[in-house]
């Protein structure tokens, strides 16, 4: 009994090691294997509004099917929101046939390009295996995602350039070139009208955004991927082909552009910010009062966005938030420096003149800045400016006047002089 139990155990073993040992034998692909580009159209919502790409390995002689996509995630994992505001959510490696993501798309109207790549049989297999390893080894079927650097697009792209060597080349297309993740972005943004989640992005992003990069960095974006893919040349035999040999749409859709109101849009709301913010501070300034009130709620408002920012920077691991030129506008130290001004007398201070005055250097350097890719905050940034340079220049009773002037010259010490006292000096 004894020698039994050992033998069934050695059994197991073996059958086990064998099971292994077949698992790591990649299977072999035929001569009419298929291997294509697949670029989804961005959809209507946030999270489709980029795109996305499919690599479709296709084999009818060994019944291969299998659309390879780098874009999933489990929504089961634990802390999945924290980790996901913290850039530390693991994105995954998956598999379907192509008729499953076909079914999933044509409903939501998005439009599928398959680009058929012209691949020799070695350079098929070598794809193949490269994904099949990948997919089996957990270790490296989940990876950090990174918007810009690592994602469903490059991850694709890598792995035909990578099967190809140096045998492809990416044929210049001049418009793909010397612009920004940023400006790449954007375009995207902007095409499906996502006006406030553009505002809330560049808000976000940091100077690694401002990079400026050439063709094969805008393949971060599917369609530029598939743009490139099609022009791009490849060299077999010492003749030249084009990358791509045969392109076709899988099913037609229907095209749709619901444009919101302009109401709707944050250009119209923070207009309306910067048109009351001059109406009250003519008012404050036409009744000699300061109206902290408003300035506490406007600079505290964006003193949180300041932290925001400040945590986005320090505390994630996005990679394209740090060194956030932003700052500049939304100043983090508006809280809580902003909710200590007071409208009494006795707590009048000249401190808070050169807050106002530095705030101000401040926001101009910061509106310089974002007028370069975010129009719609402009509006926003000028309302900070305008109360900044009331209270530090132009309000009546802390305004530079030439009785305080002299006085400067004279070296006499300077005090306030209240505005009713001014016998018509100004």
């Amino acid at each position: 009994m004894k020698y039994l139990n050992l033998i069934q155990k050695n059994l197991s073993l073996l059958l086990l090691l064998f099971f292994f040992h077949f698992q790591g034998i990649a299977q072999k692909l035929s001569e009419s294997t298929k291997i294509s580009l697949i670029t989804v159209a961005p959809g209507d919502e946030l999270n489709d509004a980029f795109g996305h790409t499919l690599l479709w390995i296709y084999d009818p002689s060994n019944g291969i099917d299998k659309a390879y996509n780098f874009g999933g995630y489990d929504y089961d994992t634990e802390g999945f929101y924290w980790k996901f505001v913290r850039g530390q959510l693991p994105y995954q490696m998956s598999y379907a046939p192509l008729y499953a993501y076909q079914d999933y798309y044509q409903k939501h109207n998005r439009n599928m390009t398959e680009q058929v790549m012209s691949l020799g049989i070695h350079q098929k297999q070598l794809i193949f295996d490269s994904l099949e390893k990948t997919y089996n080894n957990p270790a490296t079927r989940n990876y950090s995602y990174k918007f810009f650097y690592d994602n469903c697009s490059t991850r694709i792209r890598d792995a035909l350039m990578l099967a190809c060597t140096d045998s492809v080349h990416l044929h210049n297309i001049p418009a793909m070139n010397d612009s920004t993740y940023r400006e790449w972005m954007n375009k995207c943004l902007q095409r499906k009208h996502h006006y406030w989640a553009a505002v809330g992005m560049n808000a976000a992003l940091g100077s690694p955004a401002d990079k400026r990069i050439l063709q094969f960095d805008a393949c971060y974006l599917p369609e530029n991927l598939q743009k490139s893919m099609a022009a791009a040349r490849r060299m077999s035999n010492h003749r030249v082909f084009y990358f791509v040999r045969d392109t076709h749409n899988l099913f037609p859709t229907t095209s749709t552009d619901d444009k919101p109101m302009f109401i709707l849009t944050p250009l119209f709301w923070f207009g309306l910010i910067l048109l009351f913010t001059l109406y009250i501070t003519f008012q404050h300034w036409k009744r000699r009062k300061k109206g902290y009130w408003y300035d506490k709620i406007l600079f505290g408002v964006v003193g949180v966005l300041g932290w925001v920012l400040v945590f986005l920077w320090f505390g994630t691991d996005h990679g394209v938030t740090t060194y956030n030129k932003n700052l500049l506008w939304a100043f983090p130290l508006h809280i809580p420096i902003i909710m200590m001004l007071s409208e009494k007398k006795e707590a009048r201070d000249f401190w808070y003149g050169y807050y106002f005055i530095i705030v101000g250097i401040m926001i101009v350097m910061g509106l310089f800045f974002v007028y370069q890719y975010s129009m719609d905050t402009v509006p926003l940034v000028l309302a900070l400016f305008v109360r900044a340079i009331y209270h530090a220049g132009f309000e009546r009773e802390h305004r530079m006047t030439k009785t305080k002037f002299r006085k400067i010259i004279k070296g006499r010490k300077l005090e306030v002089i209240h505005y009713e006292h001014e016998q018509g000096i100004a």
